[in-house]
């Protein structure tokens, strides 16, 4: 049989499960097509029929991460809006610190452009909406001032868990800081600071 039929499965799902082991453990710039290729047995052509360019598939498990993340903020009970806030901005800065280099990939502008990748562009958004939504809740709840628009709230709220997830993921809040504790303070203080 010829390297290029693969035979071990769906190879385009192979592919993308080996990449996001070499990217959970080597980062981004670790993966390439040709060494993909190896790594499953088959030849490039093979793998190029599924992702036309190493984007393509970097784009892919952005994506992917996107989908986990949304997956990730929609299991926290929803119940009361503050708990929620509080336990989505928990499940988001957790996500980050458990996957560092996938939550680089996902929120790096310069390796994969928005507007470029519209599957990866939509499960962006759709994690945002998540986030859109419990804001909404809550300031409807009374936990958050009613005089500021949700889109404002909601960027608010998203700057302050994303550079949580960074400076923990890069180290700089020291080997003992506790991502799901900080976390947490850092939305109680959100709603504190603001509510009613």
């Amino acid at each position: 049989m010829p390297r290029d039929q693969y035979h071990h499965g769906d190879l385009a799902q192979q592919a993308r499960d080996t990449a996001r082991t070499v990217l959970d453990e080597h980062g981004d710039a670790a993966i390439s097509l040709r060494a993909l290729a190896r790594q499953l047995g088959v030849t490039p052509p093979a793998l190029y029929r599924h992702f036309s360019d190493r984007e393509t598939l970097l784009a892919e498990l952005a994506a992917d991460g996107f989908r986990q993340l949304a997956a990730a903020l929609h299991e926290v009970p929803t119940e009361p809006p503050r708990d929620a806030l509080i336990g989505i901005g928990v499940a988001y800065v957790h996500f980050a610190h458990r996957h560092p280099n996938r939550y680089r990939l996902m929120f790096g502008g310069g390796v994969l452009p928005r507007g470029v990748h519209s599957r990866l562009d939509d499960a962006g958004r759709a994690a945002f909406a998540v986030l859109e939504h419990t804001i909404c809740r809550a300031r409807d709840a009374g936990y958050l001032r009613d005089d500021q628009p949700v889109p404002q709230l909601t960027a608010a709220a998203w700057a302050l868990v994303h550079g949580l997830s960074l400076l923990c993921i890069d180290g700089h809040l020291g080997q003992q800081a506790m991502p799901d504790l900080l976390a947490a303070q850092l939305g109680a203080l959100l709603l504190d600071g603001t509510a009613r």
